[in-house]
């Protein structure tokens, strides 16, 4: 909820907004931009088959809320993406180490790995991120990222090596890092 509320309220100035969800699972954080800013035309990106038929699934919800799925994968999709045209791009991607996958707890680990580890130090898509889709974005276009509650320091410094501006981060309810925006430089 933190993440959807603080990407809708990147937009709250801009008509029409170009949105695009990365690492989608069924459509959460798309569907909940989609709610707050009912003009916002969402592209849902999903790599996973299983994924991929909830997301569809979850596409046209009843009240208007309506997203765009695709299935595509963070590490090639901004190759088709056009230079400029998205206000906003937002991402729970994958984040855990592998530390942290041998110590799941029995609810989490039921979930596909695939949804949950992101390489031995948890910061692949993140760098795939911060190197690839600032381009996609409009200049001034702003990024939203979930994070783990340890990543803060290590996301951040991601996003400044590769150019990115004006850099945050917001806690969630219980006060910890759980979200990371940016935006491309004016």
């Amino acid at each position: 909820e933190v993440v959807a509320e603080t990407a809708a309220g990147l937009l709250k100035e801009v008509p029409h907004p170009k949105v695009l969800d990365l690492c989608a699972g069924t459509g959460c954080l798309g569907l909940g931009v989609k709610r707050f800013c009912p003009d916002a035309a969402v592209t849902s990106l999903e790599k996973s088959p299983d994924a991929l038929v909830y997301l569809k699934r979850n596409a046209r919800l009843p009240g208007g809320l309506e997203i765009t799925p695709v299935e595509g994968d963070l590490f090639t999709y901004w190759q088709t993406l056009p230079e400029g045209q998205l206000e906003l791009i937002v991402s729970n991607p994958p984040y855990l180490t592998a530390a942290e996958m041998e110590q799941l707890q029995p609810e989490v680990a039921q979930e596909p790995a695939m949804a949950l580890e992101a390489g031995e130090d948890g910061l692949v898509f993140y760098r795939a991120l911060a190197q690839h889709y600032k381009n996609a974005l409009c200049p001034g276009g702003a990024l939203v990222l979930e994070i783990g509650w340890q990543q803060r320091e290590a996301v951040t410094a991601l996003l400044a090596e590769n150019g990115w501006a004006d850099i945050r981060c917001i806690q969630d309810f219980v006060g910890n890092d759980r979200c990371v925006t940016a935006r491309r430089p004016k």
